[in-house]
Formats: structure tokens, sequence, C-alpha cells
């Protein structure tokens, strides 16, 4: 089994300049606070994590102190988004710092801060990690004591968080085969019915499974789920899949919506957020979860 822990830098860096605290306090008030620190991104090392050879495989970025001199650089981790309440945050681990630093944490890591076992990391959660500055006259800079006015100016280059993803690359090997319905809210199917995968290659799968045999399975056509290998990252582009006219829905398209859809080999799981439309009549459907395992 392969599992690999995908990190990526987040998008919008918290803001800290001249804002810092003792004990938590925090600062609302730029003018009021002198100098202030943080850490700038220098270079992204590592994005990925081999969940199979968690001895030697980690994530790591370079950063560089900016403003009052710093001590340290205690990291810390979150699942989900960012979260700017401090008593969530789960303590990874402290890096010294004078100039730069380069910041290394791995799966194991973040699970044994999360008080999970590696494999309980979850396929396709985000886990962030929080990059609290330590000045050396004792004051501490991060996300959550950041004045909501200087959040996401991207001139700063901040890193004070960074994410990641729990991924797999995909396998076709063995993939294809009967799955058992976990979740249907498109409501075809009950949980424990099942639907079949047909056929499984390098980069896409196909797929049975709707209209369900309940509902006729009228003009039932496969579904090509398209997979970035290296991720199992899925998607599915607009494809007609059947008919319900004892609902007046005809031509019926589906298309992926969101970003948490997933074609994940090494767990035998498939979870896929999908808008259904009729094209010929019934119009906009809404979007609907399917999640699939492998029996």
């Amino acid at each position: 089994m392969q599992k690999i822990l995908s990190i990526f830098i987040a998008a919008g860096f918290f803001m800290a300049v001249g804002i810092a605290c003792k004990k938590g306090d925090v600062v609302s008030d730029f003018s009021a606070n002198g100098t202030g620190a943080y850490v700038t991104l220098v270079k992204v090392n590592s994005n990925t994590i081999d969940y199979s050879n968690l001895s030697t495989s980690k994530v790591s970025v370079t950063v560089k102190e900016f403003g009052s001199p710093l001590e340290k650089i205690v990291v810390y981790v979150t699942k989900g988004g960012i979260n700017l309440n401090r008593s969530t945050w789960k303590k990874v681990k402290e890096f010294p710092i004078s100039g730069e630093a380069t910041l290394d944490v791995t799966a194991t890591e973040i699970a044994t801060a999360l008080g999970i076992p590696p494999a309980g990391l979850e396929t396709g959660a985000t886990y962030t990690l929080y990059n609290q500055c330590v000045s050396k006259d004792g004051k501490i800079h991060d996300a959550a004591n950041t004045n909501s006015a200087y959040q996401g100016l991207s001139a700063y280059n901040m890193a004070l968080t960074w994410s990641g993803v729990i991924v797999c690359p995909f396998n076709p090997a063995g993939f294809a085969g009967t799955f058992v319905v976990e979740e249907d809210t498109w409501a075809d199917y009950s949980p424990g019915e099942t639907v079949t995968v047909d056929s499984a290659f390098s980069n896409y799968i196909k797929m049975t499974v709707f209209p369900s045999d309940f509902y006729g399975a009228v003009n039932r056509k496969q579904i090509r789920v398209d997979i970035t290998p290296s991720t199992g990252k899925a998607t599915v582009t607009n494809q007609i899949y059947g008919d319900y006219p004892q609902f007046g829905l005809l031509g019926m398209r589906l298309n992926t919506v969101g970003s948490n859809n997933w074609v994940f080999s090494c767990v035998g799981t498939i979870t896929l957020r999908m808008n259904h439309n009729g094209s010929v009549s019934g119009g906009n459907q809404g979007d609907y979860t399917l999640r699939l395992k492998k029996q």
C-alpha cells in the first residue's frame, strides 16, 4: 500500500506585521505595537511524503525571518482548513532560527501530534500547519493574533500557514469490480447496495451507476472518471448517463464539482461530488455526493 501526503503552501498567508502578543493576548492596533515579526517563504523543498516510507520521506519549506529577531518557530497542526482558535492547534515540533530555517515535517509527526497512528490520516483530507514565530523578547507572532486588516497581502510572501492533503497514486491493477455504496445523496441507491466499476486504466475508470435498476436503468450509459495518476484526483466531464422518464428527466448529464473528488486505489474508495442536469428536459437538479468502497 502506498499513500502520499502532498503538501501545498496555502494560497492566502496571514499578515503579522507589527502584531505580537504575550500569553496569547490578541493585539489589534498595528500602530501601537512597534516592530513585529514573521517569516517569509524562501522555497518549497519537498511537497510529498511517501506513506510507505515514513522513515525518510518528509515535507519541507525554507523560511526567512523578518522584523524582530526570532528565537524559534513552533509548528502546530489541525485537520481541515485554517482555524484561528489556538486551542485546536496540536504542537508538532520546534525549530531554532537565525536568518533562515528549513522546516521538515513528516506524516508520522503530524499523526503523532493529532494522537492517531499514521494510518489514521484520512485520504482526501486537508491538514493545516501553523508557523508560530517566537521572538527573542518572548512575544509570539502567528496567524491567530494577526489583525484582519493585514491578512492576505501577497506582496509580503508570508509563511504563517501551509497545508497538506493525503492522496494516493492510482494503481489500476485489480481496481475494477464490485463496489458497495456508502453514500448516495442522489438517492438512487441505499447504503449497502452495490455498483460496478467495469474497467480501470492508468488514468481513468469506467463505471455503471445511474440510473439504478430500481428506476428502470433507462438508456443507462457508462460514465468515465478521469484520474490524475500521481494523486488520485478525479474528474467527470459533462457526460450523458441516462433518463428518468417517470420524473420528466431526460438526457441526464453528470460533471464533478468542488475539490473533494478522488479515486484512491490504495484504500479502494471512490468519492465524487457531481451535478445532475437534465439536458433535454428537467434542467439542473443540483449537486450530490457518491461514495463507494471496494467490496
